[in-house]
């Protein structure tokens, strides 16, 4: 049991607590928990036997949901010994007996639509606020946001703020050709994350992501290069971040995407080989 998370500064007492209401949350149809909240205060439930993968996704949605209802500054958790590693995971940091983490700015400003269930970034179109090198998210982001959405898939937790400055720093002539590959892959490596690089062929980058866990895929549409972040789901299948804006579940094998979305057979892909993901 994670026991609490609230979202205020007042100390409270978690002997009275008597949740009002109660979710229920899953992931791939498979239940990992209870979500109860009073609206200062909250707790989530894990179910017994959740892997690692399950029990972080299961905090995120509880986090997420937490910001989406109240517009926290700060989370402030108090968690059972069996799960202290599952907050530090998800950007949380100890203090004291508790466990906290201020809320990314950017989190509070964007719309929801923007983010899915458990805070990773799917809608591009809604981020024309969010400047990126002498251009916008809107129109040049793809890159930015696949690093971030990237390291989140790997339990290194970066704000909005902490990527586009880390990318700026390596940017050619304000981003004016988006974000370069190769920079990105610098950036990754730099963060502690061992990406590796495929060569521009359709070919080449099937057989690199089917020995991946996670990773950015390049390619091109109709309306010019992008970038997407990518996780295992199954044996055969990954799940896609921020490629259709706005989809929340865009699954299927890396030949099925690249046959339904890549205009030329020309993409390549940075991805965590399996054995260090």
């Amino acid at each position: 049991m994670i026991r609490f998370v609230r979202t205020d500064y007042t100390r409270i007492s978690f002997d009275d607590f008597k949740p009002v209401s109660a979710e229920v949350l899953y992931r791939d149809n498979r239940r990992t928990g209870f979500m109860y909240d009073d609206g200062t205060r909250a707790m989530i439930i894990l179910d017994q036997g959740l892997q690692r993968d399950e029990a972080v996704y299961a905090f995120r949605c509880f986090t997420e949901r937490l910001i989406r209802l109240h517009q926290p500054e700060k989370l402030v958790v108090r968690i059972n010994e069996n799960y202290k590693k599952i907050p530090s995971l998800c950007g949380f940091y100890p203090k004291g007996k508790w466990m906290q983490k201020f809320v990314d700015p950017w989190r509070l400003k964007l719309p929801d639509g923007v983010f899915d269930d458990e805070g990773m970034i799917i809608n591009q179109g809604k981020m024309e606020e969010v400047p990126f090198g002498w251009f916008n998210t809107k129109t040049k982001g793809c890159g930015w946001i696949a690093v971030y959405n990237l390291m989140k898939i790997n339990y290194c937790e970066l704000t909005v703020d902490e990527c586009l400055k880390g990318l700026d720093r390596m940017a050619l002539l304000g981003h004016v050709a988006g974000q370069m590959i190769t920079l990105a892959w610098i950036f990754l490596r730099q963060k502690g994350l061992r990406v590796k690089r495929s060569l521009p062929s359709d070919t080449l980058t099937v057989n690199a992501m089917d020995n991946s866990d996670s990773g950015i895929l390049l390619y091109s549409h109709r309306r010019g290069a992008h970038y997407t972040a990518y996780r295992r789901v199954d044996e055969k299948r990954f799940q896609f971040f921020n490629a259709v804006y706005g989809e929340r579940n865009l699954v299927m094998t890396p030949a099925d995407f690249l046959s339904r979305y890549a205009l030329f057979p020309l993409s390549c892909v940075l991805y965590v080989p399996k054995a260090e993901a």
